[in-house]
């Protein structure tokens, strides 16, 4: 794309930033206007990317994603406890490490996993039909939770739990936060968990923060600001 057309785009992109900006600050769920308005915009910058708002894959998932927050992050639990402590949200966390076990009750498998957490723009993308997410390798670091699969349903023991949360994937882990241990990781109490597989997720394509952020990504270089990420046409690097 010519500098030109670029900065015309990432004039666009600040104007609409400005206003999406204005209007969330008057209602905090404002953030699924800013996920489908970055879609808009994707789709008028490369007609090639089919790009869109996230969708939960499962009924559990979108009674979920309708009410928890998408606009509170680690960091601001740790400095304000009191007020966010029990507050339902989800978090896209790279697992670091899982511990399963099988209880003696209840035909449920408990595991213990610790996520490393990375900023979601809350966008997908879809490839040959396959779904494809692009999350920041930046974040806001480690939050953990126990969480439980039901053996009676997937049939499976604690060391196909372990390897289900491998290290590696990606969790969109639904719940609420707990406490705060004292090396700073944060702890979930489980409500829902999406795992995506490695081919399906890369940190490779986009560096963005928070939403609502101006962050910079290896297309726009060329231009002066740093406008949210442009998801073009580029094959996307898979880990």
């Amino acid at each position: 794309m010519p500098q030109k057309e670029h900065c015309q785009l990432t004039f666009l992109w600040a104007s609409l930033m400005s206003v999406i900006l204005s209007l969330y600050q008057q209602h905090k769920y404002m953030i699924r206007t800013f996920a489908v308005a970055m879609s808009a915009v994707t789709i008028l910058a490369s007609c090639a990317s089919h790009s869109g708002p996230y969708q939960p894959a499962t009924r559990p998932e979108k009674i979920e994603f309708a009410h928890d927050r998408l606009d509170v992050y680690p960091d601001d639990v740790r400095k304000a406890p009191a007020t966010l402590l029990g507050t339902p949200v989800v978090w896209a966390g790279v697992i670091l490490n899982s511990d399963a076990h099988e209880m003696d009750q209840g035909g449920k498998i408990m595991v213990d996993s610790t996520f490393e957490h990375h900023y979601f723009d809350w966008v997908q993308d879809t490839k040959d039909g396959d779904l494809m997410l692009s999350v920041s390798p930046r974040g806001e670091g480690r939050f953990k939770a126990r969480w439980y699969l039901d053996r009676t349903i997937y049939g499976v023991s604690a060391h196909h739990a372990e390897k289900f949360a491998k290290p590696g994937r990606l969790a969109l882990f639904y719940g609420v936060p707990e406490k705060i241990d004292p090396d700073g990781t944060v702890v979930l109490k489980y409500h829902y968990l999406r795992m995506i597989g490695m081919d399906h997720f890369t940190t490779n394509d986009f560096n963005y923060g928070r939403l609502g952020e101006e962050p910079m990504c290896a297309s726009c270089l060329m231009c002066k600001t740093n406008p949210p990420p442009v998801k073009t046409a580029k094959s996307a690097t898979t880990r």
